[in-house]
């Protein structure tokens, strides 16, 4: 049996983890192990990946934005474009939720992207931006596994008897034994070894979910932005979507209120999952009792684009600007002045 040795485990299944394996690898010359599975192609996929989504702090939206610069450069390479533009429509169902999205509508707006309300016939209140990016994460899982092998990173797949102390992680995979000196937790497939968990964390149940195809919501994209809860039509007209819910019931109520008035479709593929989440809504970063682990959760739909400053900060590189947000959101600081509208970020159980 062999002994690996590494500098950061990341553990996730979603976008946002398997780009702060590749940035870590990147830019901390670091030998970095991702502790997940690559989704394949008959996979739920559920995660949906948006750079600018809607938050009540400018300081979000602008880290967001500015990482669509750093995520392209990152994915650089042969084959189909990995980012696009698209409109997205964010809905709020309550009347909290529609005051933060009007001041979310707002903040956008003076960040010069185009929104509009949406219309009274929609059956929903919130707004729509126009010609936001957007990983297609399809593509991008479609064509993971050969960049994190050519990043040097290694994909151990669910890791079994992990032990963390305060200096080191400790766990097997396959026929081998792995140590890290960190490990970065950014969902909830590790949490029977985390608890009880820090403040501020909560943990919730989603259901990953796969539609035959409606054709009037091809290439649309649509987020509920007080639950994270999203659906995502593909371009041959499936559905995917995180639905917040976790019975058959709850699950049809959500995506029927999405469907043009009579459309229906039918479920064909549906995974359970359970997601970490802050309870002040806004990005949490929280060193555990143990030590050598962290958490890095409620980075929502933009947590693939704010997760290779993310990189730059956990080794040190961050800039003056990147280290002052992450600073205000490490759980060891007053949060008073980061909480935020509340985004469940993607990734499969």
């Amino acid at each position: 049996m062999s002994k690996e040795l590494f500098d950061f485990a990341v553990a996730g299944n979603s976008a946002f983890a398997a780009l702060l394996a590749l940035a870590l690898a990147r830019y901390a010359n670091a030998r970095i192990c991702l502790i997940g599975q690559v989704p394949t192609p008959m996979q739920v996929n559920g995660d949906l990946a948006l750079a600018p989504c809607p938050t009540s702090r400018p300081e979000t939206l602008e880290r967001a934005m500015a990482g669509v610069a750093d995520v392209r450069t990152l994915l650089t390479g042969p084959g189909d474009p990995l980012l696009r533009r698209a409109n997205a429509t964010f809905t709020a169902p309550t009347g909290a939720g529609r005051a933060a999205a009007g001041h979310a509508r707002h903040l956008m707006a003076s960040f010069d992207i185009v929104t509009a309300s949406l219309p009274e016939a929609s059956g929903h209140a919130g707004f729509t931006a126009e010609g936001i990016w957007m990983l297609q994460t399809r593509l991008f899982f479609a064509g993971l596994a050969a960049r994190l092998e050519a990043a040097g990173v290694v994909v151990t797949g669910k890791a079994t008897n992990l032990r963390i102390s305060e200096d080191r992680v400790q766990f097997a995979y396959r026929d081998d034994v792995a140590e890290a000196k960190v490990l970065i937790v950014t969902d909830a497939d590790t949490l029977g070894s985390l608890v009880p968990l820090p403040d501020g964390v909560a943990t919730a149940t989603r259901m990953g979910v796969l539609t035959d195809p409606v054709a009037a919501l091809v290439n649309r994209v649509t987020l509920d932005i007080e639950t994270g809860g999203h659906l995502a039509g593909r371009g041959d007209g499936r559905i995917e979507a995180l639905v917040p819910a976790g019975d058959s019931a709850g699950i049809v109520d959500w995506l029927g209120s999405f469907l043009p008035e009579g459309t229906e479709t039918r479920i064909i593929a549906r995974s359970k999952r359970k997601v970490l989440l802050s309870r002040d809504g806004a990005p949490l970063i929280a060193t555990l009792p143990q030590g050598a682990a962290r958490l890095a959760i409620g980075f929502g739909a933009s947590g693939a684009f704010l997760a290779p400053a993310l990189a730059r900060y956990l080794s040190d590189q961050a800039r003056p600007e990147e280290a002052g947000w992450f600073g205000a959101h490490d759980a060891d600081t007053g949060r008073d002045g980061v909480a935020d509208i509340g985004m469940i970020g993607g990734g499969r159980a």
